[in-house]
């Protein structure tokens, strides 16, 4: 990964002042030639990194010049060290660990004065609450094949319940909404499709390559269509008020007098989202319209029925 070496030449050229380009070579497992290119890519990014000749030649960035202070001051590196700790806690990435560490050197004390310590004043973190949604040893399996443009195999289960073997080239790993998704060119559908990971079962590589296709427009896999929605009105007991503000921030909460809260939303008739408001049990209730009502009525008839034996 060149994004990983450059950051490793700029971390050692600042700590140990001077290296050559043959030891930079052996220590990255790549040609000096290579090295060099490197080099005129940090010279190109305004980082000055000088060559000199002799017995004690090698490449060396000037001494009083500060990374930190110049080109990333603390508080964006914090941010950007954040930001991957927090995807990697979901990734658990060996080359994302690697940049982290890379970083990490940069933030030198003397440029931190403050009683928090930069890294610790933002905190990132993408994993959900409780268990992982998604096996770690699943993501990784995905995120190999993806890197390695590798054909993938896995048995998958839709949000229909309809199971199916799977033979798919993945493309391009997602993560969206507390959840893992790869976007692949689906063999069995010849087209591309978004799997999600959860729904995913004893991935295996194939051991066969493949030649990537055009994928167009990511955004069509991650846009959310719930269909047109309309006025619903509801009721909200006090002891759900903060949970049913995280579901629609910015409501107006008009009390009733009665130790209850009416709110006036835009809400999509769907069967997934009775579901969601049946899990607030008699702390909501829908006051309009009268057809919300009568189907919300028919979901509880249902679920009577399941226990009344």
């Amino acid at each position: 990964m060149r994004l990983e070496r450059l950051l490793a030449i700029i971390v050692l050229l600042l700590n140990r002042r001077r290296l050559t380009a043959g030891e930079l070579a052996q220590r990255f497992e790549v040609s000096v030639r290579t090295i060099y290119r490197d080099i005129a890519a940090l010279n190109g990014a305004g980082i000055p990194v000088i060559a000199t000749q002799g017995h004690e030649g090698g490449l060396a960035i000037p001494d009083g010049y500060k990374l930190s202070r110049q080109l990333l001051p603390a508080r964006d590196l914090a941010a950007m060290l954040a930001t991957l700790r927090g995807v990697n806690r979901a990734m658990a990435n060996r080359d994302l660990e690697r940049i982290i560490d890379t970083l990490d050197n940069l933030l030198s004390p003397e440029n931190d004065p403050g009683p928090l310590p930069a890294h610790r004043r933002l905190v990132v973190d993408i994993t959900p609450w409780g268990p992982a949604l998604t096996p770690e040893q699943t993501v990784e399996t995905v995120q190999r094949a993806v890197d390695g443009a590798l054909l993938l195999e896995f048995a998958y289960t839709d949000s229909a319940g309809q199971a199916s073997r799977r033979r798919v080239e993945p493309h391009v790993l997602v993560f969206k909404g507390y959840a893992w998704y790869v976007i692949a060119y689906c063999r069995l559908r010849r087209d591309f499709r978004i799997f999600r990971l959860s729904r995913i079962s004893a991935p295996r590589l194939c051991g066969e390559a493949f030649v990537p296709r055009e994928v167009g427009d990511i955004g069509r896999f991650l846009d959310f269509h719930c269909g047109p929605v309309e006025p619903v009105r509801l009721r909200v007991a006090a002891a759900a008020r903060a949970r049913v503000e995280d579901l629609f921030p910015g409501t107006d909460f008009r009390p009733d007098g009665e130790g209850t809260y009416t709110i006036d939303v835009q809400l999509p008739d769907d069967p997934w989202l009775f579901s969601l408001l049946l899990g607030f049990g008699t702390d909501l209730q829908i006051l309009a319209p009268q057809s919300w009502r009568d189907k919300m009525k028919k979901n509880i008839r249902a679920i009577a029925e399941v226990y009344a034996t």
